[in-house]
């Protein structure tokens, strides 16, 4: 394998830093693979996720881009505020599109690739969902951690994570620095009684408020071209639960008519950035089967279909 730094302009003049790393011996399937920058992280992903991940990509003769989106690790720009729940609000609205659509234009000119796999982890999932929509390039899907909400101070949590957190606090019963941290006042006494009022609360409505509406349109223009995606959950993480209990169980009928094409998997005993080897291990296992079934089986059988097709950006899609 073979890396270097690539260096994007993109539509308002500014630098997109990334690391390209190239697949050893022939090329396999012509996909190239985009893991964007998530949330406030760089293009490495935390604990070097994308690094760990990359091979499942790679031994596949897949060029893998990671990049970082404007105003976050070595690219220029800003955030846009200082506020970090406006922040991931805006990422979830979509505000990196155009960042991406730059990342394929720079891959067809330079490498020829017209067919490209797109996401990463949290943020960037959802940025890829955004992009996916605008343009038919990106071929599917590929999100980590993928966030159905819009962020802000006042996001409902699921049951899920709520029936969690209190399987923490019973633990804790029997600790005695739990004990300490409570008798001198450094417990979250918020997070605790939200809990306790969460787990009271009727289990019954069937909408939120806090729900993104364009992670329903988005997954089902996906599945009006055929495009697959893979979405991986961590056991343990909190947007595992709000993608269960906030989006899967109000589009269940639709979600089931999506067949193969949508394709989710949990990480045992992990969390939401899959932070232990184990986890890790999976996630490339899982992603190596998807990868197979979706790209390299279909290629080896005979001409690739029209899904993995390419047509041009439309900036009014």
């Amino acid at each position: 394998m073979s890396s270097r730094v690539v260096v994007i302009p993109n539509r308002s003049g500014r630098k997109l830093w990334g690391i390209l790393d190239a697949p050893p011996g022939a090329a396999g399937i012509p996909v190239a693979t985009v893991l964007l920058s998530p949330g406030l992280k760089t293009r490495v992903g935390p604990h070097r996720l994308y690094r760990k991940l990359a091979p499942a990509f790679l031994t596949r003769g897949m060029p893998v881009l990671r990049l970082d989106l404007e105003g976050f690790g070595d690219s220029e720009g800003e955030p846009g505020t200082e506020r970090v729940e406006e922040i991931y609000r805006a990422v979830a609205l979509g505000r990196h599109v155009a960042d991406v659509v730059c990342a394929l234009d720079w891959l067809e000119n330079s490498l020829g690739m017209r067919r490209v796999i797109v996401g990463g982890l949290c943020g960037a999932a959802i940025t890829g969902l955004h992009a996916a929509v605008r343009d038919r390039r990106i071929a599917a899907l590929y999100a980590i951690g993928f966030p159905v909400i819009l962020h802000s101070v006042q996001s409902t949590p699921s049951r899920g994570e709520l029936h969690s957190k209190r399987e923490i606090y019973l633990r804790k019963l029997f600790a005695p620095a739990a004990w300490l941290r409570l008798v001198s006042l450094k417990t979250d006494f918020a997070l605790m009684l939200r809990v306790l009022r969460g787990l009271s609360a009727p289990s019954g409505a069937d909408t939120h408020p806090d729900l993104n509406p364009d992670v329903a349109t988005g997954l089902a223009a996906l599945h009006a071209e055929g495009r697959p995606a893979l979405l991986i959950f961590g056991e343990r993480d909190r947007l595992r639960f709000d993608y269960e209990e906030k989006f899967a169980r109000l589009h269940a009928a639709t979600l089931a008519s999506y067949g193969r094409q949508l394709e989710v998997a949990i990480v045992p005993q992990t969390n939401h950035v899959l932070g232990d080897p184990a986890a890790v291990a999976e996630a490339l296992r899982v992603t190596g089967a998807w990868l197979d079934s979706q790209f390299m089986a279909i290629t080896a059988a005979g001409p690739a279909p029209p899904w993995l097709g390419a047509r041009p950006y439309s900036a009014t899609a």
